[in-house]
């Protein structure tokens, strides 16, 4: 009974709800994107969007 030790990313909910809502896509295609799932332009876009609103969360909490 070998249980797995992937790690799962854990992605903050609220910038990928907003990052969902302001391009029109599902949360589901935006955490595909961060994990390199899709390879769209859009999918790039996003997960520089994605990082730099990470960054600025991250700012704003220390």
């Amino acid at each position: 009974m070998n249980k797995s030790t992937n790690k799962r990313n854990k992605y903050n909910t609220l910038v990928v709800m907003q990052l969902a809502k302001k391009w029109g896509v599902t949360t589901r295609f935006v955490t595909m994107s961060l994990r390199a799932d899709r390879e769209s332009e859009t999918a790039e876009k996003l997960k520089k969007e994605y990082k730099r609103l990470v960054k600025q969360v991250e700012a704003v909490l220390e």
